[in-house]
């Protein structure tokens, strides 16, 4: 098939495109050309050999859709769409499209789960910007397809690294933890690091999403992404200190202390991790076989430490003193607060 990504050089972009033509796909990005593949913690790699390029600014809405009503696409991802408007222009950018594949988030379905596992018809909760904008356009293209006007296929990522430009932790979406582990410095948790957390490589990711452009049973679908496995916050962060090449001290502390003492420095906390994270795969595993995630964080951590490093985009941990005036002062801060709730 003839398929247009809109976007095409980010995290998780770049692995949908390199799948794409793994499985015989005419490709086209779309985008501005403003992302170094070799610069700001994203890639190694320039796109694929073979890959057309379209440039332009999406936000240009006018010049984006005429640009795209102007081709022959059979199919078309848009990786970037981001709100209501967003979506309302792909509606008018690809009118005759034979399938059109949104990428949304997990991040919609934020705060307490109301059940576990979540699947993507669990109730959206949106909690940050981010996350509002791509309800949102979920809105717009779930009414769009309702209406008979645009066949459509939904993904909804967890965590999904390999080349993003910062690696989060349970508390949030920061990287100093990085260099505290480094300098032997301990790092803060909540419940005991115990809780479950969801995530993949992007390139294990963009398999999945590639495989079902074009197949007739993936139309009117939405499917959550992320490996299969479960595993602990724990897990998560003693593999990345792993390959640091220190081992993880952790303090624990319970999540509402946490979020009212450093709120700017714990925003996933409070939106989503401090809730087990567990999602309803069993529709990618029955519609998408081809997704059979194999890449492990435990491989993959040591070449995004290296890239990160590579480019200075591990803060040094003596610019933030913050966690450290926090560990410090738990006992005098776990007198202010009542015991938490149960977990979920």
């Amino acid at each position: 098939m003839r398929v247009v990504v809109v976007g095409g050089t980010g995290n998780i972009s770049l692995g949908v495109v390199k799948a794409l033509l793994e499985f015989g796909h005419e490709v086209t990005v779309y985008n501005r050309g403003t992302t170094d593949l070799r610069g700001e913690g994203l890639a190694d790699e320039a796109l694929p050999h073979g890959v057309r390029v379209l440039r332009g600014d999406r936000n240009d809405r006018a010049a984006f859709e005429a640009t795209m009503r102007g081709e022959r696409f059979d199919a078309a991802v848009d990786m970037i769409c981001f709100d209501a408007a967003d979506a309302e222009s792909d509606l008018r950018a690809f009118p005759e499209v034979e399938h059109f594949v949104n990428i949304s988030s997990v991040a919609t379905l934020g705060g307490e789960p109301a059940e576990l596992p979540m699947a993507a018809a669990s109730p959206r909760r949106p909690g940050d910007a981010y996350a509002l904008g791509k309800a949102a356009a979920d809105e717009v293209f779930a009414a769009a397809h309702a209406r008979g006007e645009l066949p459509l296929t939904v993904f909804m990522p967890a965590q999904t690294w390999g080349r993003q430009p910062r690696i989060l932790r349970q508390l949030g979406f920061e990287s100093t933890w990085i260099d505290r582990i480094r300098r032997g410095l301990p790092i803060l948790v909540a419940h005991d690091g115990q809780l479950i957390w969801s995530h993949c490589h992007a390139d294990d990711a963009g398999v999945g999403i590639a495989a079902a452009v074009g197949r007739p049973g993936c139309v009117g679908q939405t499917y959550i992404i992320t490996r299969f496995e479960l595993a602990t916050w724990r897990d998560y962060h003693e593999q990345i200190a792993s390959a640091v090449g220190r081992p993880a001290v952790f303090v624990d502390a319970p999540a509402d202390l946490l979020i009212g003492a450093w709120p700017e420095g714990t925003g996933l906390l409070a939106r989503e991790s401090r809730w087990n994270r567990i999602y309803d795969l069993s529709p990618i595993r029955r519609d998408i076989p081809e997704f059979q995630p194999k890449i492990a964080l435990a491989e993959a951590a040591p070449e995004m430490i290296r890239r990160l490093d590579a480019r200075g985009l591990i803060p040094d941990a003596r610019s933030d003193p913050a966690e450290d005036r926090i560990i410090a002062s738990l006992d005098r801060l776990g007198k202010e607060l009542a015991p938490e709730a149960p977990v979920a």
